[in-house]
């Protein structure tokens, strides 16, 4: 393909070199550029595109594209010679500058690819909460009307029988826009995807055509990415404002949702929710350990629900994927049965059973709404005591830290404070800003109901080691990841695995953990 018809909806600000050379390939990261490619430098959190130019070069780019006042040479002389890589001639390579080289990749891979988004019904679910179990029912609801359809979230990307691990939430412009060809090549109808805030703020969907956005819920989370709630709200809601939507599905219940329906423009809207007087509401409610019952009083009339998911929470997400079923014109039968396909969903409330007299349920949560969510899910169940293990990540929002450790002390008998991913940060930092919601005034009657063990697998050890018949454990902040960061290193970590060991330990001798914090756990 022409670069001048990759370029032709590019606002270009300078162009020095060949516009009629033929591009084979795009990339943004230097170490995937190969001959022919077009690279695209953007500006990451931790690393910066145009620091690898020469690379890329080096690597076969054909052309290049610069953000203007991001290239760190002189920019004006720059442009007016043939480009000299580090002393290397490269008078082949067309040099770009363009006002925003994020927006341009996107609207490059969108050109590039055949605007895939077009020939597919592209379903963006955004939200705090509930994204990832949200986008897999609505997929299972779709795979019970037969249709292929991708799937794209936090947990991985999938269609067909291909599945691509997540590298994020919602991936870069240039792989959103392959995955989409892929969807149609492989003659998809729909892709379902999470949407998050940091996506729609980098403009990783910029270019895309969606066909219905889903509103989950909002509460405190990624403060130290936006700042603070009403522009982690404003980044949300630039999904239902700035996307032209036809249809959406929306929390009534949740006071933002409350305001996207007050500002929305949106033709086609279902709300719904439990206490407000929705479009689309859950009445006669049973959760018990095998899941969920309930009836659905919706617009096409009245479902009964059961599915395998635990928890009020849950409710919600199904709530949600049944609003999204009857915007698309499913029958009642059909969405009874896609509800009832999905088993469970990796890291979310997911079951450790390795024979033991006590209950593990490994998840996701990672705020303090999550975590309460979580929590009263597992009181409902027939159990005990109520133990859980939690931490929080590094280098992400501070704020939410006493938050979740005043909610672990008031939803749990007893709480295990532990580290997450640490990233760049003192774990044991981390750890004394959770516990300062622990002794926060509200809390201090439970605040002796805790223990700090920095190590996550000996804070599982002791949570499991510990536990009685009855007893529930919830390992919470992880879920299905199966990786721990500390600085610069990632290991191999996964609070399953470490788990199900434990869990077969107990049998025959006791942990090394319980003896080490005997006598602190009452």
């Amino acid at each position: 393909m022409k670069i001048q018809e990759i370029l032709k909806e590019v606002n270009l600000i300078n162009v020095n070199g060949s516009m009629d050379i033929e591009i084979s390939s795009l990339s943004y990261d230097s170490r995937k550029v190969d001959e022919g490619s077009l690279f695209v430098a953007i500006k990451g959190l931790k690393s910066d595109g145009h620091n690898f130019l020469n690379d890329a070069v080096e690597s076969g780019a054909r052309a290049v594209v610069v953000e203007n006042g991001l290239w760190g040479g002189d920019f004006e002389s720059e442009i007016r010679r043939p480009i000299h890589w580090m002393g290397t001639p490269k008078s082949e390579v067309t040099y770009i500058t363009v006002l925003d080289s994020r927006k341009a990749l996107a609207v490059i891979s969108t050109e590039f690819y055949g605007h895939p988004s077009r020939e597919i019904s592209i379903i963006g679910v955004t939200g705090t909460n509930g994204k990832t179990t949200t986008s897999y029912l609505i997929n299972s609801i779709l795979r019970a009307n037969n249709f292929k359809s991708g799937l794209i979230g936090t947990i991985d990307y999938r269609f067909d029988r291909e599945i691509i691990p997540s590298l994020h939430t919602t991936p870069e412009s240039l792989d959103l826009q392959r995955f989409f060809k892929k969807v149609v090549d492989g003659s998809g109808k729909y892709c379902v995807m999470e949407v998050s805030s940091h996506s729609l703020e980098l403009d990783r969907v910029y270019g895309t055509r969606f066909e219905m956005g889903v509103f989950t819920n909002l509460t405190q989370d990624h403060l130290d990415f936006h700042g603070n709630l009403e522009k982690y709200f404003s980044a949300k809601a630039r999904l239902f404002k700035e996307y032209g939507l036809k249809k959406a599905v929306i929390n009534i219940d949740d006071p933002y949702g409350k305001r996207l329906i007050k500002d929305s423009r949106i033709d086609k809207i279902l709300t719904y929710g439990i206490t407000e007087g929705a479009d689309v509401k859950a009445d006669d409610i049973d959760m018990s350990v095998k899941g969920l019952k309930f009836v659905a009083t919706t617009p096409i009339g009245k479902l009964n629900i059961e599915s395998k998911l635990l928890g009020m929470h849950n409710i919600y997400n199904i709530l949600a994927s049944v609003s999204t079923a009857i915007l698309e014109g499913f029958s009642k039968e059909s969405i009874i049965k896609g509800i009832l396909l999905l088993d469970t969903v990796p890291g979310r409330l997911e079951g450790i059973n390795e024979g033991q007299d006590f209950t593990v349920l490994v998840d996701y949560a990672h705020t303090d709404d999550a975590l309460k969510n979580v929590l009263n899910a597992a009181k409902e169940l027939p159990h005990k005591r109520l133990i859980v293990v939690f931490g929080c990540g590094g280098d992400r929002d501070r704020g939410k830290r006493p938050l979740m450790g005043k909610a672990a002390v008031e939803y749990s008998d007893f709480a295990i404070i532990t580290s997450d991913n640490p990233r760049s940060e003192d774990p044991l930092k981390i750890i004394e800003e959770i516990e300062a919601g622990v002794s926060s005034q509200e809390s201090i009657v439970r605040s002796q109901r805790h223990i700090k063990i920095p190590d996550r697998g000996e804070a599982i050890e002791f949570a499991i080691n510990n536990a009685s018949k009855g007893d529930i454990v919830i390992i919470a902040g992880k879920g299905h990841e199966d990786y721990q960061i500390f600085r610069d290193k990632k290991i191999h970590f996964d609070d399953r695995e470490v788990a199900r060991e434990a869990i077969k330990k107990i049998q025959s001798t006791k942990s090394e953990i319980r003896n080490k914090f005997k006598n602190q756990m009452t």
